[in-house]
């Protein structure tokens, strides 16, 4: 008998289903493939003549394995980055000929992603697969959980946190859920405009911090006592008085960060996606840049362009930005999921939201169509590429702390 055992996932997860052959940007093309280990040993036990010849040609043991349960094996990717096992038709010939019990654990699992927190399995989808970006980002009426026992079937744990145990009551973990929960309460709050929301959330952060130095016991008290209304009222005063004083400087600002992300980025050497590539080319086109020079020059074009994307965004697609945001909080165990701090975790979350605002309004300047679908679709891209990247994450963490860029003050110019 199977044992259930208990669940949270957002409403949209028992919706999803891969549409296999008719994805646009397929799982199966352009990563590493890992097998694990049971997957791996009974490849080679397959007795159909041509799929164990498939196998032994392209399936090896890899030698940089950190897991049996993930990565045993690895599948030997033809030249494009095409998986040798994908038909004409983009279906898989393993799922096809042999059936879904021998599709590895990361095949059947991708893009769930399952989270463990105390007892309970934390279940939700990668948006960096155009199916669940879809089903994650459009949602206008946002994103619910849902509570209930049952079985789990195959499934990789991408990481887990244990309240309980010793080791965690003396650490800001041992309130993981409250802080998380209050995290994703703050961004789906739609009193306060997505920008507002999103300081909020840095201001929080940054006054936890202080409370986990000074009296880790008062951590409940701290966040039920916080006052969101009187956060947002400070950061719309200064918003407009930074309006009054004429100061764009944040728009030069933000623009110089973005060319240095880029250039650690390397989209044109670290980069295989295709379509992230082009969508660089045509963002450089939009925003006319040449040099630090032309930077400076054509200011005024990208502070009307910053304003009016912001505008556009707030008045019809900021369900599409609060759902990233909270779908992101939810399944990256925000924010303990940087390697120092909570407010290095908050700082990356803005770079992303900030650098998917860059490449749209280079895109929008560039003349393309705006509407749901395309910014859907780019937010799709740019994960697949962010979040797989091997070191841009790490690179770009890195740049921010050697400029002290991870404060609040930084944080306002990105906003």
């Amino acid at each position: 008998m199977v044992k259930n055992i208990k669940k949270i996932y957002p409403r949209y997860f028992e919706e999803f289903k891969c549409i296999g052959g008719k994805c646009e940007d397929s799982c199966c093309i352009g990563w590493n493939i890992d097998i694990d280990k049971i997957t791996f040993k009974k490849y080679f036990k397959v007795k159909d003549p041509e799929m164990k010849r498939m196998f032994q040609k392209n399936v090896q043991n890899n030698e940089r394995c950190s897991s049996e349960d993930i990565d045993y094996g690895i599948v030997k990717l033809k030249k494009d980055k095409r998986c040798p096992f994908l038909d004409e038709e983009n279906y898989c010939v393993i799922h096809s000929n042999l059936g879904e019990d021998y599709l590895s654990n990361v095949c059947t699992c991708f893009p769930r992603v399952t989270n463990k927190i105390d007892d309970t399995y934390e279940m939700s989808l990668d948006v960096a697969c155009p199916e669940a970006a879809r089903l994650i980002l459009l949602n206008k009426e946002g994103i619910k959980f849902v509570s209930k026992e049952e079985s789990i079937g195959k499934h990789i744990i991408s990481a887990q946190i244990d309240s309980k145990i010793k080791e965690v009551q003396n650490s800001p973990l041992r309130y993981f859920r409250e802080i998380r929960d209050f995290c994703i309460d703050i961004i789906q709050n739609r009193d306060f405009k997505l920008n507002e929301r999103l300081y909020i959330l840095g201001d929080f952060i940054n006054k936890l911090e202080d409370q986990f130095n000074n009296n880790l016991e008062d951590i409940d008290k701290f966040i039920s006592t916080y006052n969101v209304k009187r956060v947002a009222k400070e950061y719309s005063s200064e918003d407009i008085n930074s309006l009054l004083g004429n100061d764009n400087m944040n728009y030069i600002i933000q623009m110089n960060f973005f060319i240095k992300m880029l250039k650690i980025l390397k989209v044109d050497k670290e980069v295989e996606s295709i379509t992230f590539k082009k969508y660089t080319k045509e963002i450089l086109d939009g925003y006319k840049i040449e040099s630090d020079k032309s930077i400076n020059e054509n200011s005024n074009l990208y502070i009307k362009a910053f304003e009016e994307y912001e505008e556009i965004i707030e008045n019809e697609y900021n369900y599409i930005f609060e759902n990233y945001l909270v779908n992101f909080i939810y399944n990256n165990m925000f924010p303990f999921n940087e390697i120092l701090t909570p407010f290095d975790s908050y700082i990356m979350l803005l770079m992303r939201v900030a650098f998917i605002k860059f490449y749209l309004v280079g895109l929008y300047l560039n003349g393309e169509d705006n509407n749901k679908e395309k910014i859907v679709g780019f937010i799709q891209v740019f994960s697949k590429t962010i979040e797989h990247h091997k070191v841009f994450l790490i690179d770009a963490l890195a740049y921010i702390k050697r400029n002290e860029f991870n404060n609040m003050e930084f944080a306002k110019n990105l906003l």
